[in-house]
């Protein structure tokens, strides 16, 4: 005979099998079944047991609810997707409390729970991949800054390399796509990246089109790319399932361009160590962005690995890079300056996000209203400078 608690623990995990399940119990996050002796291997945390008088007791593993923060981030490392479930109705009332899941945490949204992953998770591209006629649609969605693109392929083999490049840190499959094993052996085993499979029964058109508030999708230039759509709206349906709400922070999709970018194919990648040094296994030692990287904040760790990744063929766009460092070069006092105030700049992508889930702390806050006021503090420096393009630039 079932506990009414248990049996809430039976109906929920039923719906999240793919998941480790954290059950709040009053001051404690449960554990039960295959998830017990999940968290014994990865956690390190002693199973007992439930009901030890039963014929077979229930497999039991808990944690103090405090600790979620430690916890979490082992399992979310270790490949496990965890359903984070809450008690919603006053625990004093005499009736049985009410549990729901709350949200799912992934790999590329485990850095939302607490400001500590900003600096740790630069990457945070989420993907999602669909087929249909020997083509793939890919859908490409950084979750720090919320900038999503699509587009589709012809061949895997296209679509595989720009997933090399990408090296997604969560890849989303539909469900039929997820089931073929020669496109599991290349992802996982070739390129070792986490995928998992999602499955939407609302229709992918007309899903993006609720979602947009428009009549059509031609101003995102996606209307005539039907698997792009596919892809794009699996990945939205996927988002929105696993956060518990509408993501209606997201209101532009592009479709990703390679003409103004130039194409680096996988074996140059790998040859001049642009990302990663197979020697030394690393993406920080002997490799280009390890020598490049002094950047002072995350964002723009990121947008240094986009720019290594897909370098500007615009000859406009890289004169002005040029122009923009040759300017701090030629003034080591104030790109010393100003280097000192990005020192106290904190992810204000990751903040931004976790205010618009409502999800933000005190400390999001404080730490939101310390970036702006040394934001402004650096276009003080510039403006009082006597760097004329930096002024105009800032101006």
């Amino acid at each position: 005979m079932l506990t009414p608690a248990m049996q809430q623990y039976y109906d929920i995990k039923k719906d999240y099998e793919d998941s480790v399940v954290f059950f709040r119990m009053w001051d404690f996050y449960e554990m039960f079944g295959e998830d017990a002796h999940i968290a014994h291997r990865v956690l390190w945390i002693h199973v007992t047991t439930r009901n030890k008088n039963a014929t077979n007791p229930e497999p039991l593993a808990g944690f103090p609810y405090h600790a979620k923060e430690k916890y979490l981030p082992l399992l979310i490392e270790a490949w496990y997707k965890v359903a984070i479930v809450e008690q919603v109705s006053d625990p004093k009332l005499k009736w049985i409390v009410k549990r729901e899941v709350v949200r799912v945490v992934t790999p590329t949204t485990l850095w939302l729970e607490w400001d500590n992953f900003d600096d740790k998770n630069t990457n945070d591209l989420l993907v999602s991949i669909t087929k249909k006629d020997e083509i793939y649609g890919l859908s490409l969605l950084y979750i720090s800054n919320g900038e999503w693109k699509t587009t589709q392929f012809n061949t895997f083999e296209k679509l595989a390399l720009e997933l090399y490049k990408l090296n997604p840190k969560e890849v989303v499959l539909e469900k039929k796509l997820f089931q073929e094993s020669s496109i599991q052996d290349i992802l996982q085993k070739k390129y070792s990246l986490n995928i998992y499979y999602y499955e939407s029964k609302n229709p992918w058109y007309e899903s993006l089109l609720r979602h947009f508030q428009t009549k059509n999708l031609e101003w995102f230039w996606i209307e005539k790319f039907p698997q792009a759509i596919e892809a794009s709206a699996l990945l939205l349906a996927y988002l929105e399932y696993n956060q518990k709400q509408s993501l209606w922070m997201l209101q532009k999709i592009w479709l990703m361009s390679t003409g103004m970018t130039l194409e680096i194919d996988a074996s140059t990648l790998r040859s001049l160590d642009i990302l990663y040094n197979f020697s030394t296994g690393s993406e920080t030692l002997w490799t280009l962005y390890g020598v490049l990287n002094q950047t002072h904040t995350a964002m723009w760790k990121r947008l240094l690995k986009q720019y290594l990744l897909h370098p500007s063929r615009e000859k406009e766009e890289i004169i002005k890079r040029q122009n923009f460092i040759e300017a701090f070069i030629k003034h080591p006092i104030l790109l010393d300056n100003v280097r000192q105030h990005l020192k106290y700049v904190a992810d204000i992508d990751a903040i931004l996000n976790r205010i618009a889930l409502q999800r933000m702390t005190p400390k999001d806050l404080l730490n939101l209203k310390k970036s702006l006021q040394s934001l402004l503090e650096i276009q003080k420096i510039i403006l009082q400078s006597e760097v004329s393009f930096l002024k105009k630039i800032f101006q």
